[in-house]
């Protein structure tokens, strides 16, 4: 259901004072997850305006409020004024940052607002992988919009039913969501990839994740050593 705020049904219902004020904005706009991204309404009158407020409101948000006279605006949020145009800076947009938005100005003689709908793209986030214990791999795509799931493959062949995915939402409206194979025959590479329920496809590149029975991050580590010392073995050798 449609909620707005008291203030906004106001603005929405009531004559804008004989057209003395127009205010000028693209309904919908798409905006790319984590760029910088400006709304804008443009302003307009027949004659000259003597304003008093202007500021921005987000529907569903009673203590959303940015006013460009302020310097307590909310976080990741700045807006502008001119006498042409009333400016929303989003900095780092995120899918919490979804919704209307509503341009608003008071003048002597009337007031009046208007609306952006504003969505969001997809959000690639991180990817990673690691060995998660004696045969088992592990994938994990944080900070990712829209939700989704992990498939595993082998090659052709799928391997998504011997995996558990968990999935967890954060608090910017992302996810972190993470897979983990248990792998019962010894092969090279594995594959996982992001597959979106809500867009029917694959959100993400595909990632090989490569898998050896022994392989673990200790013995990695110890790998390494044992090479270090091997060096300055025949290091010292060659000098004597």
């Amino acid at each position: 259901m449609l909620f707005v705020t008291p203030f906004l049904i106001i603005l929405l219902t009531s004559d804008y004072s004989k057209g003395e004020i127009h205010l000028h904005a693209f309904k919908h706009q798409r905006v790319n997850c984590n760029e910088k991204t400006v709304l804008q309404c443009n302003i307009s009158s027949p004659t000259p305006l003597n304003v008093v407020q202007v500021f921005w409101r987000k529907q569903d948000e009673e203590d959303f409020k940015c006013d460009p006279t302020s310097d307590n605006n909310p976080p990741g949020f700045e807006c502008n004024y001119t006498e042409k145009s009333l400016t929303l800076t989003i900095s780092n947009p995120t899918p919490a940052n979804m919704g209307a938005y509503f341009c608003c100005i008071k003048t002597d003689s009337g007031h009046g607002a208007k609306h952006i709908n504003v969505s969001i793209g997809e959000c690639t986030g991180e990817l990673s992988n690691q060995i998660a214990g004696p045969n088992q791999i592990q994938c994990s795509f944080n900070s990712v919009y829209p939700g989704a799931v992990i498939n595993w493959f082998h090659y052709d062949k799928d391997l998504t039913s011997k995996s558990t995915t968990t999935s967890l939402l954060n608090s910017d409206g992302t996810f972190n969501i993470t897979s983990v194979l248990n792998i019962q025959d010894d092969k090279k590479k594995y594959t996982c990839s992001l597959w979106s329920l809500e867009q029917g496809r694959y959100l993400n590149q595909e990632i090989e994740v490569p898998y050896h029975a022994d392989s673990s991050p200790s013995s990695r580590i110890s790998t390494q050593h044992r090479l270090s010392w091997t060096l300055i073995f025949f290091s010292l050798m060659y000098f004597d």
